[in-house]
């Protein structure tokens, strides 16, 4: 009672498994990139806010 297509090789699944390892870790990549630049940028606003004084409103997202 076989389907008519063979099991699949062990190697094809450890290889498929690796895959979505990597897209897995590559989004996380894409992800942390973002937050990275994101914050960068908040700081650097608030650094030249504390240096001059200045008072942002709404332009410094915290």
């Amino acid at each position: 009672m076989s389907s008519g297509r063979p099991k699949p090789d062990r190697t094809v699944a450890t290889v498929r498994v690796m895959t979505l390892v990597s897209v897995a870790l590559a989004l996380m990549c894409a992800f942390l990139a973002y937050a990275w630049k994101t914050e960068r940028e908040s700081a650097a606003c608030w650094r030249t806010a504390a240096e001059f004084q200045y008072h942002p409103e709404g332009d410094c997202r915290g």
